[in-house]
Order: structure tokens, then C-alpha cells, then sequence
């Protein structure tokens, strides 16, 4: 049995349905997927309730953006209480902070004579959270650039003319709010992330697993991650970080996670649970 922990949908920046995405599970042999976007639980309900009518499990989660000082820093959170209104309201806040991200990035284009219209934009994202794979597929569209990888390569990727990145919630404050709402904060992607000297830090603030099976990860990156997580007492988890058609060399399946690893991670919940309770 295999899980796929890391999924977007159309409540983000993924091309997938939240209802689409259980069948594309079944096609690829996995019993557990996770949905994880950025930013937004708004696509859990619907697809939690297609997972159990054709038999796949659906794990409520999300890709938090945390701000650091180089750029960003994304935290996966499983087991969330979806329903929590503290959490919801702070997701909120972090979906008005894109908007505002996005038309600094807008107006970046446009001293660069690249002139794009954020209202139609916001409209093609057609969803509360909006991001850099929005405006690279709008950018695609609208014949600016030949492909996606071009858009962040030349303008919307970190470092680039046209870069913001999203000032949100500091590392403490992400992994807090994953924690408040009952959930198991895990960092993502590690090993393109690169910030390796921030993950004591994280160990101390609450982040309890990290993510060593990704569909950017090489060898390398796996060998490393499996080891720092053994030494640090971590949780194991990984995920093809799928966004659909929109990068089509990591669709879902392209991770298999081994069952024993979700089931360590459900474990770990269930008992942070007991101890929440019983304070």
C-alpha cells in the first residue's frame, strides 16, 4: 500500500479537481493522498468526501508559506482540524497578503513593459489563493513566454526582476499555526529548499517530520534527509508535490510513500491529540 502526501488542487495553484483527485489516486495504485495546498483547506471537504465513496483515504493538510530572510520556506501540516475558526481566519489574512504580493509582482512586470491587467488575472486564478504558478501559466497564455519554467526563470522566480515573496507568518508562527490547529507541522521539500541551518530551530519551535521523498529530490537528497531525520527523531513523510497539468513531470504518483510511514505519522497525531486534550 502507498500514500502521496503532498497534492494541490484548484484551491491553489494545482489544475486538478479536489473531486478529480482521488480517481487519479486509484489510477496510481495509491490508498492515502493528502491535500496540501497552499495556503487553503477549501478544497478538503469535497475531496475527503470523493476519497470515501471510491476508496481512497483523503488526509486533511496544507503547505504553509513562512517568510525567512533569503525568501520563503514552506511547512506541511497534517491531521488539521479543517473546521477551526482561529486557523481559518489566519488563513485569511495569509490569502489577502498574496493578493497583495501579486500586484507588487504585477507592477514589477509592468516597468519591465510586460503589461498584464491584475483584475483579469485574479480572475484566471479563479481561487482565494493565488500564486507565482498562476501568473507564470497566465503569463504562458497570454504568448509573454513559451512555458511556465521560462516564467520564473527569466521574471517570477526567486532572485529574478519581478520576485516578492510572500510576507506572511515567520518559521515559529508556521509551524504554530499548524500546531494550534491539531496538526503535525513537517518542512517541505528540504532539499530544494536548502536551508538546512534552520531546522534545529524549527525542531525547537515544534516541527516534527520532514519531507525526504519528493519528486525533486535526488539520491542524494533522500540519503541525507533519512539520516538527518533519524538523528533527529523526526517523522518521515513524502509526497510528488503534484500540481497537475501545470507541471506535468511531477503528477501524482511520482512519490510513493510506503504505508508504514503514514501510519507512524497518524500515530504521532493521535497522540499529540491525547496530550492536547489531557492539558
Amino acid at each position: 500500500m502507498y500514500a502521496d502526501l503532498h497534492i494541490h488542487t484548484t484551491c491553489s495553484d494545482g489544475s486538478f479537481s479536489p473531486s478529480l483527485v482521488p480517481h487519479h489516486a486509484i489510477k496510481n495504485d495509491l490508498h492515502v493522498i493528502s491535500i496540501t495546498d497552499h495556503d487553503s483547506v477549501d478544497g478538503v471537504v469535497t475531496a475527503i468526501k470523493e476519497g470515501e465513496e471510491c476508496g481512497v483515504e483523503v488526509i486533511p493538510g496544507i503547505e504553509v508559506s513562512t517568510t525567512i530572510d533569503t525568501g520563503e520556506v514552506h511547512v506541511l501540516g497534517y491531521f488539521i482540524d479543517y473546521t477551526n475558526e482561529s486557523f481559518l481566519k489566519r488563513l485569511r489574512q495569509i490569502q489577502d497578503i498574496r493578493i497583495d504580493r501579486m500586484s507588487v509582482m504585477v507592477d514589477r512586470l509592468k516597468k519591465l513593459m510586460i503589461d498584464i491587467d491584475m483584475n483579469e488575472l485574479i480572475q484566471y486564478a479563479s481561487t482565494s489563493s493565488i500564486g507565482r504558478l498562476h501568473l507564470a501559466c497566465f503569463l504562458t497564455e497570454r504568448g509573454i513566454v513559451e512555458s511556465v519554467y521560462e516564467a520564473f526563470d527569466r521574471y517570477i522566480g526567486s532572485g529574478k526582476p519581478a520576485y516578492e515573496k510572500v510576507n506572511a507568518f515567520s518559521l515559529e508562527e508556521g509551524i504554530e499555526l499548524i500546531l494550534d490547529a491539531g496538526g503535525m507541522p513537517v518542512l517541505a521539500h528540504p532539499g530544494l529548499t536548502k536551508r538546512d541551518d534552520l531546522i534545529p530551530e524549527m525542531v525547537q519551535s515544534g516541527l516534527l517530520g520532514l519531507e525526504v521523498y519528493h519528486g525533486g529530490h535526488s539520491d542524494r537528497d533522500i540519503f541525507h534527509y533519512l539520516k538527518m531525520a533519524k538523528d533527529k527523531g523526526l517523522l518521515v513523510t513524502g509526497g510528488s508535490d503534484c500540481h497537475g497539468e501545470r507541471k506535468p513531470d511531477m503528477l501524482i504518483g511520482k512519490i510513493k510513500l510506503p504505508i508504514h510511514f503514514v501510519d507512524k505519522l497518524r500515530a504521532g497525531s493521535g497522540k499529540m491529540k491525547i496530550l492536547t486534550h489531557e492539558l
